[in-house]
Parts: structure tokens; sequence; C-alpha cells
């Protein structure tokens, strides 16, 4: 992959990763009423786990490395 290319990838990444840590009250605030609000941020922490493996696997990132 060309160097301009892994940089917008890489900078795509961290937008999406700041989305995913964004918190969104409205759709917590539904969560809560359909009382699946653990679940849902259960799911957010396997989201999260799956971006920084492939942040790590395709630019050799750890947390804090941006």
């Amino acid at each position: 992959m060309d160097d301009l290319k892994t940089i917008k990838r890489r900078d795509a990444l961290s937008l999406f990763f700041e989305s995913v840590l964004k918190p969104d009250h409205e759709l917590r605030q539904d969560a809560h009423d359909q009382q699946c609000y653990h679940e849902l941020m259960e799911w957010r922490e396997e989201v999260l786990l799956y971006l920084k493996t492939r942040r790590h696997q395709e630019f050799g990132m750890q947390s804090g490395d941006e």
C-alpha cells in the first residue's frame, strides 16, 4: 500500500475509533428503555478490542501511539 493510502486508512480508523468512544446519550437511553444497556456496553467493548487489534495488525500501533 502506498504511503498516502496508509495515512488515509490510519486517519479513517482513528475517526472511526473516536466515533465508538464518543458517548451517544440518545442511543444509551434507548438501550436503557429496552433494558439492554449492559449488552450494548458489552458490544462496545468487543468492537473497541477489535479496532485495537486491527490497528496493531495494520499499523503496528498500540494504544496511545497515535
